[in-house]
């Protein structure tokens, strides 16, 4: 037996990829990968009695190249005695229609028609052909463009019924091992451009590795990402058991966590606990990323009421008991979102949607000094402010101290008093110490905040925006114009 053949036979027993006598799907493009792949389970055949089953995938977009690639695959299976099933797919066309990349597009049709054959002839596994540079170049591609530990455990050698037989070898060897019996194979020009980022790794990031740092680079990432495969899974456990503990799943809310028992949890295993909330109330993860994570992990240091928007049409929402993740309702859509935004002095900050910016600064205070009137510009105390500061819409128990006396009012009730109308009150944006607002842009500020002889430090907040680039923000600060009159108190 070949070399590279008892390499692929005992990667294979030692993953558990296949049984003697198991029928195996196997995806040949043409290309060397996976005419080594076709070639060793050929050879294999003889010593385990597979049975083998080919799936060529014509995307229709290199015109007779492809064509001839398809040619080549369905004649290989016929000198073989392999019964092989050709598809051929409008790739640009079928992209559009499903709203996807054409590269996400072409794998997903791709193992569509793998498991459609599959399961016609009564199929065990789907043999696929990445070898070890597709999976560095996986754990490459993720780390670059951000990823949480999962995208850097590289490509799993077993998912389901689908295998890679190939991963313990690397390209050289493959072409190698076919040159050797005398096997050609088809090129597919685009993957010699890099006219993807998959392909600039692949060309010229991991060869420069491998040439000026590391022969054996290749082998040390699949090795280390198979490190975080299994830390990846001990997690996973630790994040079942975990959710189990502290999160009760209903209907809306999908998913209700507890918030003093998710706070006992070690912050790595909250990430992951939360993952699987959103998993079980969207179904996937698909364009939940990090920054979301995070975003729902800070709603327990909030006040009851503060949200996030999720993907997926989803809502966290902090609650008395911890944290609900919700489907959105139709009196929710996202063309009056709620924002909020948690802000620092000095900065800027721009609201999500509108294209309005609030620019926040600090500076000292002179004796007699002048206040600017401007109505887009507010001075308030600095030293009075106790908590995190926010721009956002209101939300439950928000309130306003109304003057001197520090009278103060539900916000709720002050927009009924002041008779806002219902449909604007979501939209007005604030400047929130906390639950106490400081300024209802467009109407009041705060008497709490106000600058006095005594101020030292004062925050200067601005909004900037053109109308016309404001949208329904800038409309409703401009509606209250004229109703609070600008004074030296802001």
């Amino acid at each position: 037996m070949n070399n590279l053949v008892q390499k692929v036979s005992e990667y294979m027993q030692e993953q558990h990829m296949a049984e003697d006598g198991q029928k195996i799907v196997v995806g040949v493009s043409g290309g060397a990968d996976s005419m080594g792949l076709l070639t060793v389970l050929t050879e294999l055949a003889e010593y385990f009695h597979y049975s083998l089953v080919v799936v060529h995938v014509n995307h229709g977009i290199r015109g007779q190249a492809a064509d001839a690639d398809q040619s080549y695959v369905e004649t290989v299976c016929r000198e073989r005695n392999i019964p092989c099933y050709s598809f051929h797919v409008d790739l640009k066309r079928f992209a559009q229609k499903e709203g996807m990349s054409q590269e996400e597009a072409g794998r997903y049709y791709r193992y569509q028609c793998f498991e459609k054959v599959r399961k016609e002839v009564s199929g065990h596994r789907i043999a696929v052909a990445h070898q070890r540079e597709d999976a560095c170049e996986t754990v490459l591609f993720n780390l670059f463009r951000g990823t949480g530990l999962k995208g850097l455990t590289g490509i799993p050698p077993v998912r389901d019924v689908i295998i890679r037989p190939l991963l313990c070898v690397n390209r050289e060897e493959i072409e190698k091992y076919l040159r050797e019996k005398g096997i050609s194979w088809r090129t597919d020009e685009t993957n010699l451009t890099d006219a993807y980022t998959r392909n600039k790794i692949r060309n010229q990031i991991l060869p420069y590795i491998e040439a000026n740092i590391n022969p054996a680079a290749g082998q040390h990432i699949q090795e280390t990402a198979q490190l975080l495969k299994d830390i990846s899974d001990y997690l996973d456990r630790q994040g079942e058991a975990a959710f189990d503990d502290c999160v009760s799943v209903g209907k809306n809310p999908i998913c209700a966590i507890h918030g003093e028992a998710f706070r006992k949890l070690d912050v790595v295993i909250q990430r992951e606990v939360l993952r699987r909330a959103i998993r079980v109330a969207a179904g996937k993860l698909k364009d939940v990323d990090r920054e979301h994570i995070e975003m729902i992990r800070g709603l327990l240091d909030k006040n009851v009421g503060r949200r996030c928007h999720l993907p997926h049409q989803l809502q966290a929402v902090r609650t008395y008991e911890g944290i609900s993740i919700k489907r959105e309702m139709a009196g929710e859509a996202r063309s009056s979102p709620g924002i909020c935004i948690d802000v620092r002095a000095p900065g800027n900050y721009t609201l999500p949607g509108p294209g309005i910016i609030v620019e926040l600064s600090i500076k000292d205070v002179f004796k007699n000094e002048e206040i600017p009137i401007n109505r887009y510009t507010k001075w308030f105390d600095y030293d009075k402010i106790k908590d995190s500061l926010s721009v956002r819409t209101r939300e439950n128990g928000d309130f306003i101290t109304l003057d001197g006396q520090g009278h103060r009012k539900l916000l709720k009730r002050w927009m009924i008093d002041e008779k806002i109308p219902r449909e604007e009150r979501e939209q007005i944006l604030l400047l929130a110490d906390g639950s106490h607002i400081l300024w209802i842009m467009g109407y009041r500020i705060s008497d709490n905040y106000k600058v006095t002889d005594t101020t030292k430090r004062v925050l200067v907040a601005k909004i900037k925006g053109e109308k016309s680039n404001g949208g329904q923000y800038q409309g409703l600060i401009d509606r209250g114009r004229g109703r609070y009159p600008n004074s030296r108190t802001g």
